[in-house]
């Protein structure tokens, strides 16, 4: 069961992800879109967007902390917030490059950043950020952020952690 509320956070964008580039990440990840992805338009629909910042999200924190596929929640964290922007439609057939990072890092959440692009042209489908929170599930509460999650994120990204 998900929370009803998660008190004293503030969710404060200090990255204006329209102005991000594919040389801002280090990480990334090809995902094909599949027939299912597709609307009755012909293009992806605009709900799958989500799902492909979960699979690069997903990807970017496996690899990061070498976490096994059949592992689903050792990392306990939940979604807060999520926003996407489209910038062009993308089509059955191509395969786009999901690209991942952490923005900042709070003691108790941290921003993600997505960019999408066409893996072939480089053409700019979407980009947006999510902010997501340490959260113990069987204590249904928000929780800090482990120091050893905050350090590998630190140094993998090469920020340091913002107070508050």
């Amino acid at each position: 069961m998900f929370p009803t509320f998660i008190t004293l956070i503030v969710w404060q964008p200090l990255i204006n992800v329209s102005y991000m580039k594919k040389e801002d990440f280090k990480f990334s990840v090809d995902i094909p879109v599949r027939f299912s992805d597709m609307d009755a338009l012909g293009h992806v629909n605009n709900a799958t967007y989500i799902s492909y910042f979960e699979e690069g999200r997903v990807h970017y924190l496996r690899n990061l902390f070498e976490i096994p596929k059949d592992d689903t929640s050792s990392l306990g964290i939940i979604v807060l917030d999520m926003h996407c922007n489209y910038r062009s439609p993308a089509y059955y057939g191509e395969v786009l490059r999901v690209f991942t990072r952490v923005t900042w890092l709070k003691n108790k959440s941290f921003e993600m950043t997505y960019l999408i692009t066409d893996a072939i042209d480089g053409r700019k489908v979407a980009d947006g950020s999510s902010v997501l929170v340490a959260y113990d599930y069987s204590g249904r509460k928000t929780t800090e952020i482990p120091p050893d999650f905050r350090e590998k994120i630190s140094s993998f990204e090469g920020i340091s952690p913002i107070s508050g």
